[in-house]
């Protein structure tokens, strides 16, 4: 009897964890699908040490939303000052009230090319915004102008958190 309520405690107990580890996303589908167009579902958030990540897929691509402390820099020039690779500059949004930036890679000297990226600080949060997967229909012809739409997309996303 003695270990049954015990065991009792423990399930409680982890149940109360689990339930104030719950995250939830800091935009909805409807916001994502105001920008994107319809047919996005939402995963299950998940969270590693202190980077947060929010999913949002369609059938061709997944917007990906990471959060992660600013670690005290005030804007992405200087977040990323020294922290990109040589193959990767960062254009600044022009009268952007977050200061947001858009990742830029040479197309001919990175595999990732293909992956239009967004970031900005808010909050104390570092927030990346990227779009992974065929958003541009395995045409590479039509890639670098879907890439640019694509940006242009993620940073009319509702800015968070």
């Amino acid at each position: 009897m003695k270990t049954k309520a015990i065991l009792v405690v423990m399930l409680v107990s982890n149940l109360f964890l689990l339930a104030q580890n719950k995250q939830t996303a800091p935009i909805s589908v409807s916001d994502v699908e105001k920008v994107f167009g319809a047919g996005f579902t939402a995963e299950a958030p998940s969270k590693i040490g202190d980077i947060e990540s929010y999913r949002f897929n369609n059938k061709d691509y997944t917007i990906q939303i990471q959060l992660s402390p600013s670690y005290g820099m005030k804007s992405i020039a200087e977040y990323r000052k020294g922290n990109s690779p040589k193959t990767v500059t960062w254009k600044a949004i022009p009268n952007d009230p977050d200061g947001a930036m858009i990742e830029q890679r040479e197309d001919g000297k990175d595999d990732l090319a293909s992956t239009p990226a967004v970031e900005y600080i808010r909050n104390n949060k570092h927030v990346r915004l990227q779009i992974l997967g065929n958003y541009y229909n395995y045409d590479n012809t039509k890639m670098p102008a879907k890439r640019e739409e694509m940006r242009n997309k993620l940073a009319k996303l509702k800015r968070i958190p």
